[in-house]
């Protein structure tokens, strides 16, 4: 974020979550280590981002956070429970 800050003279307008990991198995068939590794990139990468880029858009005065989710968040499609479960967290 400090090469962000400097670029952009400590302000940012706008931040744009936009990240998927998907591993299509039954829900049975998950690993502790692929739960962890889909959870982990497609929430928590996103909700820490928005913890460090905060203060810039705040500076900003008018920040503007986008959420990229699926429609898996919100009906099943196959994509995966583990995924479909990630996406409908950020919705």
């Amino acid at each position: 974020m400090q090469i962000v800050s400097s670029k952009f003279d400590g302000k940012l307008n706008i931040l744009v979550n936009n990240t998927g990991m998907v591993i299509r198995k039954q829900t049975q068939d998950y690993t502790s280590e692929e739960y962890s590794a889909i959870m982990a990139t497609n929430f928590e990468s996103a909700y820490h981002f928005c913890q460090l880029a905060h203060p810039l858009l705040k500076a900003s005065g008018f920040g503007c956070i986008i959420m990229i989710s699926s429609i898996s968040g919100l009906v099943s499609v196959g994509a995966g429970s583990v995924y479909e479960v990630s996406k409908g967290i950020i919705l």
